[in-house]
């Protein structure tokens, strides 16, 4: 794969989870100038500085960073820009989420406002969650590694996280247990598979 293929794929699975196959130039424009939602804005500059840090050209992902740096102040959300993250992320309100660096992120995930994934310090300072595919964390859900959360999880809100969860779950408590055996919801996630989307230009507009 080269690594500028999968930064546009990965914005087009973002945009694409955010505002579905009716994604448009207006949707984009009306986001960068903040006058829509700023969740994907917030994605599309931590992909760009990510790209740029994988890329080894550090000074520019420091560049762009400076202003994913500026809307985190702005709306209290600290998501690292070296952070691994699979396609399809989406951040409906972009407010109040605390991500650590060492957290692993599959596809398709959905964070809420809120919500913290942090590390026990008991057990290992730099040792977070890797959550699975299609994983919805709820409003203020606290994640406290290190811990495992498996595809296709729901993770109701406030709950507090402390143990693996297995997949196709709903969990929800403090601490968080499974309350219901069924896979969380799929929200825009019929968009096209890398291959199909490199072979057909790569374009993130269609």
């Amino acid at each position: 794969m080269q690594e500028k293929d999968v930064l546009k794929y990965n914005i087009y699975a973002d945009f694409y989870r955010a505002y579905g196959e009716n994604l448009s130039k207006k949707q984009i424009f009306l986001m960068l100038v903040n006058l829509s939602y700023q969740g994907p804005k917030y994605i599309l500059y931590m992909r760009i500085s990510n790209y740029f840090y994988k890329t080894k050209r550090r000074f520019l992902a420091k560049l762009i960073a400076v202003r994913l740096m500026k809307m985190s102040l702005k709306h209290g959300v600290e998501i690292s820009y070296k952070s691994t993250i699979g396609e399809g992320l989406s951040i409906p309100h972009c407010n109040n989420i605390i991500i650590g660096e060492a957290t692993v992120i599959g596809k398709n995930c959905t964070i809420l406002q809120g919500v913290t994934v942090g590390s026990n310090l008991f057990k290992a300072r730099y040792k977070l969650a890797t959550l699975g595919d299609n994983v919805l964390v709820g409003a203020g859900a606290k994640i406290i590694g290190p811990v495992k959360i498996g595809n296709n999880v729901t993770i109701g809100a406030n709950s507090v996280v402390t143990k693996d969860i297995p997949d196709n779950v709903v969990v929800a408590g403090s601490p968080a247990r499974i309350v219901a055996e069924k896979p969380a919801m799929k929200i825009n996630q019929d968009y096209k598979k890398y291959k199909e989307f490199v072979e057909s230009g790569a374009k993130i507009l269609s």
